[in-house]
């Protein structure tokens, strides 16, 4: 290797071979790539773009990169190859060009009609992008294929700010979190504030430190580095106040009453549900961390913008023509969001939820049904100009996902609009999309009216008033969400058994034998993560065992009238629909909402008692919640060669401050706020109404009091919907590998011409769309209903994914990776600023309660449309006998 060209001793085994293909060559016997094959990769990722070419993250040595790709002979390289697509032949999140490009390769430069010299470098740059790189493109627009073990990241600054902004949001979200309107801190803004914080104490800070066996630790390690940035973002997001809002609900006499919530269970609650999940995600490692094909796009955006704000870019660099910087990019994009946020949400709000169908004919009932984007359906070709409303995550999720997912969505809002119009379970007589429980004669139900004092029902009361009856749109997400469960179960075990075998064989010998966690991956992200110390599995184990522990200790220590037993239910069923969660999450940004299930399964256990309803929907999504959470953030170290010892000490560290600092704020809240015995209702002074706390506290009523047996009684097919999901995953699964043999039959039987017709025009293009079809992905779109979630909020979104995801990704590859993520970053922080500048100006400022009226901010809901969106309206009128639903002497009665 030339002077030019060194060996890169810094890259952490970034020239080790495949263990499991390769015996590992000392580093005088590695092969050398010819200089002007590391000249052209250069040339290739440097300078003028155009087409597919790809360019590299901020910061990026490219004499590194190259060094760090080119690592592997030709025959290693074919190899390589042959394996990536053996590996990845079922990977939806693969490029299939791509994938095809690898197989071409693999077979010779005689099948691929080039020319020798070329093939053979195109098969060893593929190979090294695949095998110490990524193989996926938006892995390698945010990240470097080499590492700097030295550079700065569990620092004394980066605690210090990571903790500082943990206690603002904290104390911030949950003060303001009841008021409506609220105020929160986004993340995209914490992440923005942490640079200048951190360049702040990189120059104020004295170099004051001490040596530890050979380790100098100090306060001020050098100029505030990505690694550290990273780490302070991750920390700083532990401000969640999760399912935590169930404490208003059980203190408050507006809700339960109960005087024994006090600091001690509620900090004792907090622990629980937030330490609980850490445990689960560590064990998961090995399944949802260290696969390549666990991508997780969601964590691709965030770790885009860290490289960004500290890293500067090629300024020679000209892309499509494009010369601009990728910081000037997110600055410019930040600005313009600032601005056009006023538009769609002050100026013109007519734009936002653009129903300019319904202003043909306001009152044209049918039509707000079907186009309407407040209470109808949403089935509007441009319903939005405002892509933070319809689009602001489309560079979480692969198009692939995302179009699954707003096809299915449209295929159920039209099994929504058919079951509404032929009156299916009542609903015609309520609004088609809401999510609120309705009594028999069409207005909201009134839980009060069948409650005794202590939350009980009053069964005298119920047989007057009646069950609660809900819309078609809400009985079918609700069913939807039943499916998916057993489906994504069945699904997923059988799909992915070989991983999880995997996985968890792996957690059992390695841990026997005392190995490496990362042993049996290969790759080059988890290769260059070796050179740090792991976290041994008995850690994580132990907070595993402290959250089940102190989980039992709050349920028993104090009157929540939920037996300990109820926790090893949480546990089983939460670890049970974590694992699919995890990997549906991985690869497409999209886990299974648990809500419903923690709302079933205590009305089936518990019926007549909602208190422990309450404390079960607390715990138990807070389960699966901070699994993903924490998983995530490991993502993130692994994609960054963050030390894991240094993220599992400042996730944890945070949690608990961000509990302490809950639970305090709390107490203060419910002190300064309640002084009239208002808090959580509609006529607070401060305007603290608890949107959140009641909708909480009116689903604990429905399904704890009312109870899930008499649910399922007044509408019978719920039940079967957990059948229907298993039978269906089942069914899927083995038709994917019993109907490719349907060819091969009908080849048998068919003439040639015949069947060369069927093959073309028939099998291919079908086997094509199946093999991009992920059923679980596309499943959890038939979710995204009720409430006055429609397909206004999906319509934009696809649009841009398509663009963004799709065409610029394939055809513009460096363009868009260089600009795409920085677009989107700039949206949301520029969504985030004006956001709350609205709020505090308009909301407690000069501006409050001041608006613009004028024809664009009000033919919006001068229609049927907004009509439905408040309840106000039904396709029929309530029969003369004066209520719709079951007779008085039908009304379940399963306690």
């Amino acid at each position: 290797m030339s002077e030019k060209y060194p060996v890169d001793e810094k890259v952490v085994n970034v020239n080790e071979k495949n263990l499991d293909r390769y015996d590992s060559p000392a580093p005088s016997d590695r092969w050398i790539p010819p200089e002007e094959w590391l000249e052209r990769l250069i040339a290739d990722y440097s300078g003028q773009h155009g087409g597919n070419s790809e360019t590299l993250p901020p910061g990026t040595d490219p004499n590194r990169m190259a060094v760090s790709v080119l690592t592997f002979s030709e025959e290693e390289s074919v190899k390589i190859l042959e394996a990536f697509v053996i590996d990845h032949s079922d990977d939806y999140s693969i490029d299939r060009a791509f994938l095809a490009r690898g197989a071409e390769l693999a077979k010779g430069h005689t099948a691929c009609d080039m020319e020798e010299g070329e093939w053979a470098y195109l098969t060893c740059k593929t190979a090294g992008l695949i095998n110490n790189w990524s193989p996926y493109a938006e892995v390698r627009a945010v990240t470097v294929p080499y590492d700097d073990p030295d550079e700065p990241c569990e620092s004394f600054r980066a605690y210090l700010i990571g903790m500082f902004w943990v206690c603002v949001a904290t104390a911030v979200n949950t003060f303001f979190s009841p008021r409506q309107p609220g105020i929160s801190i986004p993340g995209g803004l914490i992440q923005l504030f942490c640079v200048p914080m951190g360049r702040g104490l990189a120059y104020i800070l004295p170099d004051w430190g001490f040596t530890i066996w050979g380790t100098r630790y100090t306060l001020n390690p050098g100029p505030w580095s990505a690694k550290e940035q990273l780490l302070a973002t991750i920390i700083s997001q532990a401000d969640t106040i999760g399912n935590f809002t169930g404490l208003l609900d059980m203190r408050l006499p507006a809700f339960f009453g109960q005087r024994w919530v006090g600091y001690g269970f509620c900090i004792m609650l907090a622990f629980a549900n937030q330490i609980y999940g850490l445990g689960a995600a560590g064990i998961l490692r090995r399944l949802s961390v260290y696969p390549q094909q666990a991508v997780w796009p969601a964590v691709l955006p965030t770790l885009a913008l860290n490289r960004t704000l500290i890293y500067s870019d090629n300024k020679r660099e000209v892309i499509n023509g494009w010369k601009m910087t990728r910081y000037i990019c997110f600055a410019l994009f930040t600005v313009i969001f600032i601005l056009y946020y006023w538009l769609p949400n002050e100026l013109f709000e007519a734009i936002r939820l653009f129903n300019w169908m319904t202003w043909i004919a306001p009152k044209n009932f049918n039509l707000a049904v079907i186009t309407g984007s407040y209470g109808g359906m949403g089935y509007n070709p441009w319903s939005s100009f405002d892509p933070n409303t319809s689009g602001s995550s489309t560079m979480n999720s692969p198009f692939f996902a995302q179009l699954q997912q707003y096809v299915m969505r449209a295929i159920s809002g039209i099994v929504i609009i058919i079951m509404y119009y032929s009156n299916t379970s009542w609903g015609s007589y309520m609004p088609i999309n809401s999510n609120t429980a309705f009594a028999n004669t069409g207005v909201a139900y009134n839980v009060s009216q069948v409650l005794t004092p202590d939350n009980k029902v009053n069964i005298d009361a119920y047989k007057t008033y009646g069950p609660p009856y809900y819309s078609v749109s809400n009985l079918y997400v609700t069913g939807a969400c039943y499916v998916y469960y057993t489906f994504s179960i069945v699904y997923v075990f059988i799909r992915y058994w070989r991983p999880l075998r995997k996985a968890f064989v792996g957690i059992v010998l390695n841990t026997w034998h005392r190995r490496s966690i990362y042993t049996g991956f290969e790759d080059g992200q988890t290769r260059m993560m070796r050179k740090y110390k792991e976290v041994p599995e008995w850690w994580y184990s132990l907070v595993f065992l402290f959250g089940f522990i102190i989980s039992i200790v709050s349920v028993v220590a104090w009157p929540t009238q939920t037996p300990w037993w109820s926790i090893c239910v949480v546990t089983g069923v939460g670890a049970l629909l974590t694992i699919p969660w995890v990997i549906i999450e991985s690869i497409a940004a999209t886990g299974i909402s648990t809500g419903t299930i923690w709302q079933v399964l205590p009305g089936i256990i518990w019926p007549g008692n909602p208190m422990a309803q309450l404390v079960i929907l607390m715990l138990g999504g807070a389960f699966e919640d901070m699994a993903g959470s924490f998983t995530q953030d490991l993502k993130y170290a692994h994609y960054a060669k963050l030390p894991p010892r240094a993220v599992w000490r400042g996730h944890i560290t945070s949690c608990f401050i961000n509990c302490i600092v809950y639970c305090g704020i709390l107490e203060l809240m419910v002190v300064y706020f309640n002084q009239d015995s208002t808090l959580c209702e509609w006529n607070n002074k401060q305007h603290m109404v608890c949107s959140y706390a009641n909708s909480v506290y009116s689903s604990t009523i429905s399904f704890g009091a009312f109870g899930t047996n008499n649910m399922f009684k007044l509408y019978p097919v719920l039940p079967w919907c957990f059948l229907i999901g298993a039978v269906l995953g089942l069914f899927w699964v083995l038709s994917e590998k019993w109907v490719p043999r349907i060819r091969d039959v009908c080849k048998a039987r068919m003439e040639g011409e015949r069947f060369a017709w069927f093959d073309h025009y028939i099998w291919k293009p079908a086997a094509t769309t199946m093999a991009c079809l992920h059923p679980a992905i596309a499943l959890s779109g038939a979710q995204s209903w009720s409430g006055n979630t429609n397909l206004t909020y999906g319509t934009l979104g696809i649009y841009l994914a398509w663009v963004f995801q799709y065409y610029l990704k394939r055809r513009y590859t460096a363009w868009w990776g260089k600009y795409a993520y920085m677009i989107f970053a700039g949206l949301n922080v520029g969504v985030a600023i004006s956001g709350l500048i609205v709020t505090l100006v308009f909301s407690f400022g000069a501006g409050k309660n001041a608006s613009l009226n004028w024809w664009g901010n009000s033919v919006l809901t001068a229609g049927v449309d907004y009509e439905l969106y408040n309840n106000e309206v039904a396709l029929q009128a309530i029969p003369e006998v004066g209520y719709f639903g079951l007779s008085p002497d039908q009304f379940p009665l399963n306690w």
